[in-house]
């Protein structure tokens, strides 16, 4: 049979001999000696008075080796070999991984059928202001007793990072809390010509709406609060905003209610690129990345093997085959899988080696 490699080279080692108990597989030896499938023969006296006999146990000279009386033990079976073992559940070591896994899905059990048994669905709604969705109307996630996605993005801010008020902290504050302040100083004027503007701050050449004006925000810098830079990475306001009249007085005044809440910057952005849909339109199952009828075995299958970023090109776990999957799992050098026995695999694994 052709080999089948398993991504890259041979991933197999020799497996530990710790994991062959020999007080434990001796007591199993025992066990079956007893029942005279083994080829064993027992000696030494009865233990007068004990209410079950003990006898000390020997492997005859026919089978002197445990891994010889169990591989005749699965021949007597018709499971010596391991096409012959994989046969009895309707496999060989030319089936693919796809076959193999449906095989143990013939009930056809979806992702969205997996998802309710663990008490929630793929096909709830992202956002909503209206219905059941998993952040808008009947979200569990409330912020001031209200649903996470009507919610400020920098209230929404605050609530991630645990603490009200954490967004008013400048990035410095948060990079020496989390003992960065030196790394950060060594970037900070590459960070501070980043050219980033702060849409939380409108600064106006005359009065603020009047025609002909000039609106400018300004750029921000390591100094400025987190709600500032989540600002100007999401290009909408956190906060309500400030606008600064430098006509006159130069008057200030905050805009009520003018902080975009996480439900209407959801409704900007697509799914994907070029796509008509957005979040705020997606349900749990985009997020995940999840098709609901798709059943459990058919997304194991399509799961992408090898490649790169750049080059992205692999295999499939569906496509690989099971005698390509246990040779893989095999130290360099051993024996072709298809030539090998159940206990020779075995072997091959350290699993009898004792």
């Amino acid at each position: 049979m052709r080999k089948v490699w398993f991504m890259s080279g041979r991933i197999g080692v020799p497996r530990p001999q710790a994991l062959a108990i020999k007080g434990g597989t001796f007591a199993a030896a025992t066990v079956l000696a007893g029942a005279g499938v083994l080829g064993v023969a027992a000696v030494g006296p009865e233990v007068a008075g004990a209410q079950s006999v003990q006898a000390q146990v020997a492997l005859t000279a026919t089978y002197p080796t445990f891994a010889e009386s169990l591989q005749t033990l699965l021949n007597s079976w018709g499971v010596g070999g391991l096409d012959d073992l994989l046969g009895k559940f309707g496999m060989n070591l030319d089936s693919s991984i796809a076959s193999l896994l449906a095989g143990l899905n013939t009930s056809g059990l979806t992702l969205e059928g997996i998802a309710n048994t663990l008490g929630f669905s793929l096909s709830e709604p992202l956002y909503s202001s209206t219905v059941t969705s998993l952040l808008g109307h009947g979200s569990p996630w409330l912020v001031n007793g209200v649903p996470i996605g009507n919610t400020d993005l920098g209230d929404v801010l605050d609530y991630l990072m645990g603490a009200p008020g954490s967004g008013d902290h400048s990035l410095s504050q948060l990079a020496s809390a989390l003992g960065m302040g030196s790394l950060l100083s060594q970037y900070s004027s590459m960070i501070n010509a980043l050219g980033l503007d702060n849409m939380n701050i409108e600064n106006c050449s005359l009065a603020c709406g009047a025609p002909l004006n000039s609106i400018s925000h300004p750029g921000l810098n390591v100094n400025s609060s987190l709600n500032d830079w989540l600002s100007g990475i999401l290009g909408k306001p956190t906060i309500d905003v400030t606008q600064n009249a430098y006509s006159g007085l130069g008057s200030h005044t905050v805009v009520a209610n003018s902080a975009w809440t996480l439900g209407q910057y959801l409704h900007t952005v697509p799914v994907s690129e070029g796509s008509s849909t957005h979040w705020d339109q997606a349900n749990l199952g985009n997020l995940l990345g999840l098709t609901s009828g798709q059943t459990w075995d058919s997304y194991l299958s399509s799961l992408p093997l090898g490649g790169s970023i750049f080059d992205p090109s692999g295999v499939t776990l569906g496509s690989l085959t099971l005698g390509g999957v246990l040779d893989d799992l095999l130290p360099a050098g051993s024996a072709p899988i298809d030539t090998m026995s159940v206990t020779e695999f075995l072997e091959a694994l350290g699993l009898l080696n004792w």
